[in-house]
């Protein structure tokens, strides 16, 4: 197939230039680029061949490199080629690619190339249809003297079949379709250069096939993975397992930029850095199937040898679905992934220097809602198949020194060792010595001299005074449970951990005046008992995450930290004249970078920062957060507590960025305070608030004796600020306020609405805080934007059985924008519909106001679900809670209870009878069908609310989900976990 496009004008006026600017748009489509200027080229692109395969069945599948010059038809030809019939669910048909030669002249030169194709509905006589899909091509070879480049690829697998058959329609006759074009530069006659194209859009190949049966219900289409070698934060390219574009997943060899020991290429065994960071994965569906969630499930393995399991990663779906596709991706910090960007050489299953094997598959669950039946399906779908590609590893391993308590206690002592005192670059293993031995455990006196008793000029037990801190890479403290454990204290002095801090059961013990520092780059710290902990060496300290670390036992993944004294982040000189013992570092370099302390925001009971109430330890005022900036800071979850607040007082909490002055005659009592800087909400698209959350929990709210009053002044980094309103509460977006904006907002139901609180004059740039005197509702806090503020609407919402009628009600506290609400309805709590449109009373309103309609539909039968979909002037949408009414058996029977979604995965709501229920604490107990009780918690009932969250771990099946209310009674209800 010869392609030569030349371009003459009609007209001496017009010339080549303005003919060729009136096809830019067209030629800049075709081949995906853009340029300043483009000229058509008048060099030739040739199509040598095209590389298929087909099969009625993977049995029969052959891959053939067909001629593609020849136009007429004949053995061995792609042109006028039948592949015959095709079972879209068992037969196959891709396109691998092919090679393409470009015969350059006039000084021009291309560097990209692609086939484009294209399938539809037809036969060989059937008109030209477009085509839109391209695969790109690698450079494999170039002649200097004939000027002739070649371009190849042979593993695309493009899957027409599929292409024949998306939304399960356009079965029989189809064309398939082949075409080329390039791109490349020309030099433009005054030192520059002009990009140049050739395009052969009018000139293609032409096949048919016939496509018969019924396509699956959901679809897996993996468009991209992407790997960072050496700790690339941002690493190009992406890798593409079922795509053209190079380079392949399938079959790749990663390197890294490091010699690991001498080995060209390897990862270093010990600190090399291959991080899976992302994936995009578009999941097709029809008729009564949608797809619930996708895991990507990936594991590492020696070329040969013992094959170990696949490790799960749960993707979060990236916006919303779109004529049945969903997007799924990697979220760095995603629901129930302990580790959602695994570093490959730090797998189990690398344990010595090698080639070793990184598998991927991907598995979505997909729930039938006619069938009331969950499947999944995977991709690839072939049985014992995954995606595979490979890297080496090298180096020398870091050595492990084990405590054996030889001579005495002294951490010091080389005797005490089996390899010596442990250094940065050592590990160090206390193990667990078992029931009756009388072995001691070591003893951290870091620059001292340890006499009898510590008695001075007492004998010398042992003498550290030239000793600096304790110091060691992996710090792995062995055992099997809390009775059977290692111990290791920090007695006098500091102890630095360069690497991962294994404390699986919490034996590491620290005295108080003492410090530990996590000086490392990227660090794992299952959590513990800290008095003074101080961050620094640059890198993400992440909390309870652990992986390729055995000690005594596999590691478990725990993370609570809690600190009696401070958290400190050593950024250059914060503390080099501090007047405090407490925040002085003797050993420290204070020229590091701190980095970044990070908890796991979706599990925030499980994996959290505490700091301590008042107490001797720390001078009586609380634990503290200091030194946080815009490059240093705690990343996640903490939570405090002030005991017996008293009035006319300013408590800072810690230091957490929060301060408060509670006025007047009413004490708060004791006041608990969470701050979460991971999450920002952006519950309409446009208004969003900051990422930084504060929860504020008095235990004396004072209701029956006028509530409470206090001065709030609320502090935030200016990195918060920006990368807003994700696809969720999680992930970063490109949204921004400015600070000139910020203004305070309280929610009073977990972020669904808010109410503006205000600022009290103009936000302090200088010291980043926003005030607020005359607060008086306590709840979670955050910043929004003053012009486009967080929605301030819904304050309580209800739907009630009145005969075979529904009574629904709703109130407003506040409208901005507000056009009106649709009332929608569901018989699945899934698939809503509308009812009808209630237009709002007053746009723009500061006042209560209050709203109904009556829901008179005939033939109600089973559960109703009703929720409103209230809709902004401009378009902006945004849903409320959905309520529940029941129309089995009688009207007096209402029901009172429901759970909601049902079957539920991670999350499951319980939506209660509002006109019998008031807000209060309520005990929630989930029950398996055995009986047992799996999970209990007491939870706020708000606006006739209970929401239980972080449920991924209960075992798919039936629950009874029993519920004891404010008031004393107890409801119960049937729920399924899928």
């Amino acid at each position: 197939m010869q392609i030569t496009t030349f371009l003459q004008s009609s007209s001496p006026r017009m010339g080549l230039g303005r003919a060729t600017s009136m096809l830019l748009a067209i030629l800049l489509t075709l081949v995906g680029r853009t340029a300043v200027a483009q000229q058509v080229g008048s060099s030739t692109a040739d199509i040598r061949n095209v590389i298929v395969t087909s099969g009625v069945s993977t049995s029969t599948v052959s891959t053939t490199t067909y001629d593609a010059i020849q136009s007429t038809a004949g053995a061995g030809r792609f042109a006028q080629r039948n592949f015959g019939t095709l079972d879209v669910n068992d037969g196959r048909l891709l396109l691998q690619g092919g090679t393409v030669e470009i015969t350059e002249t006039n000084d021009e030169t291309y560097d990209r190339a692609f086939i484009n194709y294209g399938v539809s509905s037809g036969t060989f006589a059937s008109p030209p249809l477009g085509l839109a899909q391209t695969i790109e091509l690698s450079q494999t070879g170039y002649n200097s003297s004939t000027g002739v480049r070649t371009f190849s690829l042979s593993n695309a697998a493009r899957d027409i079949l599929a292409l024949a058959t998306v939304g399960g329609t356009n079965s029989g006759s189809n064309r398939f379709d082949v075409t080329v074009n390039a791109s490349g530069s020309a030099p433009d006659g005054n030192g520059g250069f002009d990009e140049v194209v050739i395009t052969g859009s009018n000139v293609r190949r032409r096949s048919v096939f016939t496509a018969t049966g019924i396509p699956s219900t959901v679809n897996i289409n993996t468009n991209n993975i992407q790997l960072a070698a050496d700790g690339n934060a941002t690493p190009s390219p992406y890798y593409f397992p079922n795509t053209g574009t190079a380079p392949q997943f399938p079959g790749f060899n990663f390197t890294s930029s490091q010699n690991a020991g001498g080995t060209p290429g390897a990862f270093d065994i010990n600190n090399g850095q291959l991080r899976l960071l992302n994936t995009a994965v578009t999941t097709n569906e029809t008729g009564a199937s949608s797809v619930k969630s996708v895991i990507l499930y990936y594991r590492t393995r020696t070329t040969t040898g013992v094959v170990g399991a696949f490790n799960p990663i749960t993707l979060t779906q990236s916006g919303d679905i779109n004529n049945g596709v969903r997007t799924f991706v990697i979220d760095p910090a995603s629901t129930n992934n302990t580790n959602s960007q695994p570093n490959l050489i730090a797998t189990p299953a690398v344990t010595a220097v090698g080639n070793y094997v990184v598998e991927v598959y991907y598995q979505a669950n997909v729930f039938n809602s006619s069938a009331s039946t969950t499947t999944t399906v995977t991709y690839p779908s072939s049985s014992n198949s995954s995606f595979a590609a490979t890297f080496t590893v090298g180096g020398i391993p870091i050595a492990t020194t084990i405590w054996t308590g030889g001579i005495n206690d002294n951490w010091f002592d080389a005797g005490n060792w089996s390899a010596g005192v442990p250094t940065a670059t050592t590990n160090a293993l206390v193990r667990d010595l078992g029931a009756g031995n009388s072995v001691p455990y070591p003893n951290i006196y870091s620059s001292v001299v340890r006499t009898v008793n510590d008695i001075p000029n007492g004998t010398v037990l042992y003498n550290n005074a030239t000793s600096g801190p304790a110091q060691t890479r992996n710090f792995i403290m062995g055992g099997s449970s809390q009775a059977s454990r290692s111990i290791a204290r920090l007695v006098v002095g500091q102890l630095q951990v360069f690497g991962d801090f294994v404390n699986t059961y919490d034996s590491f013990i620290q005295r108080e005046n003492t410090i530990t520092e996590f000086a490392g780059g990227d660090q794992n710290i299952t959590g513990g008992t800290f008095t003074r902990v101080d961050i620094s060496g640059g890198g993400t300290k992440t909390l309870g995450t652990l992986t390729g670390l055995t000690g005594d036992t596999k590691p478990k993944t725990s993370g609570v930290m809690n600190v009696s004294e401070s958290i400190n982040f050593l950024t250059p000189g914060v503390y080099a004249a501090a007047a405090n013992p407490l925040a002085v570092n003797p050993f420290t370099n204070l020229a590091n970078n701190a980095g970044i302390l990070s908890t796991d925001i979706t599990s925030p009971s499980a994996n959290r920062i505490v700091l301590a109430d008042r107490g001797a330890t720390n001078l009586n005022n609380g634990a503290q957060l200091n030194g946080e900036t815009d490059n240093a800071f705690l990343f996640g979850f903490v939570v405090t507590t002030r005991q017996g607040v008293k009035t006319n007082e300013n408590r800072t909490y810690g230091n957490i960025g929060i301060e408060l002055n509670f006025m007047g005659a009413n004490a708060p009592g004791n006041v608990d305070v969470t701050r979460n800087t991971v999450e920002s909400y952006s519950p309409l698209a446009g208004r969003f608030g900051i990422r930084r959350i504060f929860g504020v929990r008095p235990s004396d709210a004072a209701t029956n004796s006028g509530g409470l009053n206090a001065t709030l002044v609320f502090h935030y980094r200016n990195s918060e600020t920006v990368n807003l309103n994700g696809p969720n509460t999680q992930t970063p977006g490109t949204g921004s306020i400015p600070e000139e904006r910020l203004t305070i907002f309280v929610s009073q139901n977990s972020g669904n609405t808010f109410r503006l609180v205000g600022r009290d004059g103009p936000v302090d740039e200088v010291k980043n805080t926003v005030t607020r005197t005359g607060v008086t509702t306590f709840a979670t806090l955050t910043l929004g934007d003053i012009d486009n503020p967080l929605p301030v609407k819904l304050v309580a919402f209800t739907a009630t059985r009145t005969g075979n009628a529904a009574l629904l009600n709703w109130t407003t506290a506040s409208e901005q924008d507000n056009a009106g609400f649709e009332v929608q309805v569901s018989t699945d709590g899934t698939a809503f519909r509308k009812l009808a449109f209630v237009a709002s009373q007053n746009a723009n309103s500061a006042q209560k106001t209050n709203y109904t309609y009556t829901d008179q539909e005939e033939g109600k039968t089973g559960t109703r679900y009703y929720r409103l979909k209230q809709v902004d002037t401009d378009g902006t949408e945004s849903f409320s809670p959905v309520r529940t009414t029941s129309f089995n058996g009688a009207a007096s029977v209402a029901t009172t209870l429901a759970g909601y979604p049902n079957p539920f995965t991670n999350k499951l709501e319980f939506n209660l009878d509002a006109t019998a229920v008031g807000d209060g604490m309520a005990h929630v107990q989930l029950i398996d069908m055995t009986g047992r009780i799996v999970r209990e918690q007491k939870l706020q009932v708000i606006n006739a609310t209970l929401t239980l969250t972080d449920l991924d771990g209960l075992r798919s099946g039936l629950y009874l989900a029993k519920v004891t209310l404010p008031n004393g009674t107890t409801q119960k209800v049937r729920v399924q976990k899928q």
